[in-house]
């Protein structure tokens, strides 16, 4: 079976095809159809990587306007063993439906991009927000957060991450330290005061490569081990003045969750 030029320039799917190779050398350049061209960029996949066996591959491509996509990239031989990968692009799936951050499986499929360092972030007494105000008001804090992260992603050269509940992860190519996650913090702390939560913050572990591991289950491990060393120390005074906040809010009238939607 040979794949009819026109046929393929026809087809509605991005779509990338590669001759066979003959006495060890390709007879020609692969070709894009136009359905590829309008979605991504040039170049953005050159060839299959080369563990690539025939069937379905998840990777990142390049959008036209350089936003790095996931994509579900479907590989084939044809009889005459050209290759044939149709891509579809599957970005929409890899978004945590509240906040809009990638997911755990998008931070598992970029695992093999290099991570220097990263920071494993929770919000304190995120249950006791939950309990006085309301899942809604809950919701608005992780949102709250999440535009933070998400701000300071685009600012620098960062990735940020909703692993789920109120635990978030953002991964660097550098050395992160507690002065980079201060402004945040400081950030944090000024959005839940609009919302009546004057004390709220987040806690934080920290962990670098190579000395706290070279794979990414290494380093959320040793950054999990950090972040509930910091929970603990700062457990004992954040309860009480909480608490005595939150109850605060809940026994006054109505306005203390009317506030929280209007700031944010």
């Amino acid at each position: 079976m040979h794949l009819d030029n026109d046929l393929f320039q026809q087809l509605p799917v991005p779509a990338v095809q590669w001759p066979s190779v003959r006495e060890g050398r390709r007879d020609g350049h692969a070709r894009v159809n136009p359905a590829f061209s309008r979605a991504f960029r040039p170049g953005a996949l050159c060839s299959p990587l080369p563990h690539w066996t025939d069937g379905a591959h998840l990777t990142r491509l390049p959008s036209r306007t350089g936003e790095p996509r996931v994509c579900r990239v479907t590989l084939s031989t044809l009889p005459n063993g050209d290759r044939l990968a149709v891509v579809e692009d599957v970005h929409a799936y890899h978004l945590d439906p509240l906040t809009g951050l990638p997911d755990r499986r998008a931070l598992l499929l970029d695992a093999a991009q290099p991570t220097v360092s990263l920071a494993l972030i929770d919000v304190d007494r995120f249950k006791q927000v939950n309990d006085a105000l309301g899942h809604a008001a809950g919701d608005r804090v992780l949102e709250a957060l999440a535009r933070l992260l998400a701000g300071a992603a685009r600012a620098g050269d960062l990735h940020a991450y909703r692993l789920g509940g109120d635990e978030f992860v953002l991964c660097a190519p550098h050395a992160l330290t507690g002065e980079d996650l201060r402004p945040l913090q400081v950030g944090f702390r000024e959005t839940l005061g609009r919302l009546g939560i004057p004390s709220g913050s987040f806690s934080y572990g920290l962990a670098q490569a190579p000395q706290h591991g070279d794979t990414l289950h290494a380093l959320l491990q040793h950054a999990d081990t950090q972040l509930t060393r910091s929970k603990r120390d700062r457990r004992g005074g954040l309860t009480t003045q909480l608490g005595r906040l939150l109850g605060r809010v809940t026994t006054a009238e109505p306005s203390g969750l009317n506030n929280l939607s209007a700031a944010l």
